[in-house]
């Protein structure tokens, strides 16, 4: 009949187990947050360089940025003149006024060069200032 009566016997194992935890001694606490500093001032050195690093590959990957792209364009281009070629497709009706005032000129343009040229002024021009940038630590 004990079952159905709700009869206080003492603490129960929850309030036992909370009443049993403590606050850990303040020299423990002390020695983690000194092990914490030196870990993170140990791993923050090579954080900053690793960062560094990969600000110098992403700069120089914008430097090359330029010549990717008129690559992929000259490659389209190439392309385009390939399957015009082997397929016989008519050329455009630009391509053939072009023709008849200049036999000489294969379809490329002196703005391309005009253009690749500007941009090697400009790289010329900021040099210095991307090798100090870039090369400050050697």
């Amino acid at each position: 009949m004990g079952w159905f009566l709700r009869v206080k016997k003492g603490m129960s194992w929850k309030e036992q187990a909370l009443a049993s935890f403590a606050a850990p001694p303040p020299q423990l606490m002390a020695f983690t947050a000194v092990l914490l500093m030196l870990v993170y001032f140990a791993t923050h050195s090579d954080y900053k360089e690793r960062m560094e690093k990969r600000k110098t590959g992403f700069r120089f990957s914008l430097l090359l940025l330029p010549l990717l792209l008129i690559v992929a364009l000259n490659l389209v281009m190439l392309r385009h003149r390939l399957l015009r070629y082997n397929f016989g497709a008519p050329r455009p009706l630009h391509h053939h006024s072009a023709a008849s005032a200049s036999a000489a000129d294969d379809g490329s343009s002196a703005s391309g060069l005009v253009l690749v040229l500007l941009l090697l002024f400009v790289l010329v021009h900021y040099q210095s200032s991307f090798h100090s940038s870039w090369f400050r630590f050697i």
